[in-house]
């Protein structure tokens, strides 16, 4: 390792006054129980340095005070868990609203629902969406950084997306026409003058699923002969120091060209082991293969390792031996390839689908720069004029039917906001949000779903956005993407930006860029529960700075020899804390086990004049997948109206 630097020599407290001079100090933020606690800044403009020590720097912009879990929504969530919510019960404020839907969470899953709402009733009927963060998105949110000039975004969390066919008549494709998303998009235009790096579109293809398309390089360690190994995929790995047998399973995987099933429910059989099992057991792989392979599965939607993930799931992931690995082909273009990411990840998407919704919800026209870029005017967002309203700030914990959910009429829904209880009733309720939360709050649960739940696992990640003053040592490396082995965190890879006009972020060397950070905590050999638990404990247990300190040392450690001074060349660095990012499949989890149903399909039934719409129930966290079970959960929810 490199000779450690203590972090105030390294990154000087003079980059957050410098580089996030629009912020707002801000305190810790409102939890449930927060009178005790100071209470949060508001800002219609920017607002985005808090000076928890735990939330640290938020970037600028109308993102900067909702980065991640912020620690008011960390202690919500924790005091709900913990049963602590009846004493805030007892002086409840009955605002006398009543809505024809009221839809927890507003996430894509939310939004989703609201979308559908809209298509059946537009503004003949009232729906009210209760979102427990500062600002809508749910993972679909971006940080912003001004650095030198430019405006740098980076995502927060739900990332990359493929376009749906034009002629499409499937529940995407009509969000991509009814909102004005394009169906092509372009991107900034390589100058081989100033570099010849091949990135790619996205933030993951870069790192294993079309690794030969870009430049790519396996840091070894500071202790090994060749630290860096770059495109190591070019020549079959052979320059890795690595035992030829593993080499040699790794390449058989790459390739999967072998099929060892001949019976009939393929993907049953899949979900019937884990993808350790699968490539163990029954393709007689060597265990390194599996350790190669568990932070892919952790990063990618997993979050847990192979020893415990489905391995129908991994078919989902597109990872060998599942009849679903995508070979790298030079006679497609990476636009054919179809996978891109917006400058602040899929936010680009989810600001579309809320200035259809709500239309002053964010200012100027409907042009594409216009809602990818201009200011949330948060006044519009929760009108009583509203037919679809977005009520920020508000954490529900109490959910129940106005008596036996069989035969109600309504159900109450009371949350917190601005430290007081409200409470307000709805015909139907779609829960949009995740179950680790809703099963504590549905305060009148079937015991059925409530044991259904109990399988549902799920395990954290940490995005990190590093905005760079330049990224010269990249460019004198020949690298684009990079995958290291030991230390803080394991991939990241550079876009080539999307050509969004007059706000296009650079590709050149010399200029200002973002590196994003997918961070995850699997821990293979423990059961998968535990590793979830174990994940986020570690997540949670250190400070802004902490993370900050490893970051520096982690890139100084790997790029320091190829010119890179954090000093110098970091503007910024944001942190995004995911407690529950993925849904963590594991065997069964798809089609059920012994006979029994899919713990899945128990919740898909909903009950009384509520239903559940979250991508968990599709076992796979990805925006379109939310979009559709919001969506199925709403068109249910309606049949009550």
């Amino acid at each position: 390792m490199a000779k450690k630097k203590h972090f105030d020599s390294v990154l000087p407290n003079e980059i957050s006054r410098r580089d996030f001079v629009n912020g707002t100090l801000v305190g810790f933020g409102a939890a449930l129980l927060g009178p005790s606690l100071p209470a949060m800044a508001s800002s219609k403009k920017t607002a985005g340095i808090f000076s928890d020590p735990w939330t640290g720097l938020g970037g600028v912009g109308d993102y900067g005070t909702s980065n991640g879990n912020v620690a008011s929504v960390r202690v919500a969530a924790h005091l709900i868990r913990d049963g602590l919510t009846p004493q805030l019960m007892e002086q409840v404020e009955d605002t006398g609203e009543e809505y024809d839907m009221v839809i927890i969470g507003g996430g894509f899953s939310g939004i989703g629902a609201a979308y559908q709402f809209h298509n059946k009733y537009g503004n003949s009927k009232k729906c009210l969406i209760i979102e427990n963060h500062p600002v809508f998105g749910g993972e679909a949110k971006q940080n912003e950084f001004e650095v030198d000039g430019y405006t740098l975004y980076g995502p927060q969390g739900s990332n990359d997306f493929g376009i749906p066919d034009k002629d499409d008549k499937g529940l995407i494709a009509d969000i991509y026409r009814a909102t004005g998303l394009p169906f092509e998009f372009k991107f900034v235009k390589q100058d081989s003058q100033k570099t010849k790096i091949k990135a790619p579109l996205e933030n993951y293809y870069g790192v294993f699923w079309d690794e030969e398309r870009f430049d790519t390089g396996y840091f070894l360690g500071s202790e090994a002969k060749n630290p860096w190994v770059v495109n190591p995929r070019k020549d079959k790995l052979a320059r890795l120091p690595w035992p030829d047998d593993v080499k040699a399973d790794l390449n058989r995987a790459f390739e999967d060209l072998e099929d060892k099933y001949q019976g009939d429910n393929f993907d049953h059989w899949l979900d019937g082991m884990s993808y350790k099992d699968l490539l163990e057991k029954v393709y007689h792989y060597s265990p390194k293969v599996a350790e190669y392979f568990d932070p892919i599965i952790a990063i990618s939607m997993g979050g847990v390792g192979c020893d415990v993930y489905s391995a129908y799931a991994a078919k989902r992931l597109e990872m060998p031996c599942t009849r679903a690995r995508y070979i790298y082909d030079d006679t497609i273009d990476e636009q054919e390839l179809g996978v891109f990411s917006y400058p602040g990840g899929n936010t680009g998407s989810f600001r579309h689908i809320v200035k259809y919704l709500i239309p002053e919800s964010i200012s100027g026209g409907k042009n594409f720069e216009d809602i990818l870029y201009n200011p949330i005017n948060f006044d519009a967002l929760d009108r009583p004029s509203n037919p679809i309203s977005i009520r920020l700030n508000s954490t529900a914990i109490d959910i129940s039917h106005e008596g036996p959910a069989d035969s109600a009429k309504y159900v109450n829904i009371s949350y917190h906001q601005k430290g007081v209880v409200r409470r307000i009733k709805a015909k139907t309720v779609v829960s949009a949000i995740g179950g680790w939360v809703a099963r504590h709050i549905m305060k009148d649960l079937p015991p059925s779903m409530s044991k259904a739940y109990q399988e549902f696992h799920h395990s954290p990640i940490l995005v990190v956005n590093i905005a760079l003053r330049n990224w010269r040592f990249l460019d004198k490396l020949g690298i684009s993407s990079a995958r290291w082995f030991e230390g803080f965190g394991n991939f990241f890879s550079m876009r080539r930006p999307m050509d969004t006009g007059e706000k296009n972020q650079p590709f050149d060397p010399d200029k200002p860029t973002v590196l994003t950070f997918y961070v995850p905590f699997n821990k293979p050999g423990h059961p998968i529960a535990a590793q979830g638990a174990m994940g986020r404990t570690e997540l949670f247990s250190k400070s802004y700075r902490d993370y900050e300190t490893e970051i520096v040392e982690q890139m100084t450690t790997m790029f320091a020899a190829y010119g890179f001074d954090a000093q110098r060349d970091i503007a910024g660095i944001v942190l995004n804390r995911w407690g529950h990012a993925y849904i963590s499949p594991q065997p069964g989890f798809h089609f059920g086990t012994d006979g029994n149903p899919a713990p899945k399909e128990i919740i898909r039934k909903g009950y009384g004049r509520i239903q559940f719409g979250h991508s968990e129930l599709d076992g796979y966290m990805s925006h379109t997948n939310a979009l559709t079970e919001g969506s199925r959960a709403a068109v249910a929810a309606m049949q009550l109206l």
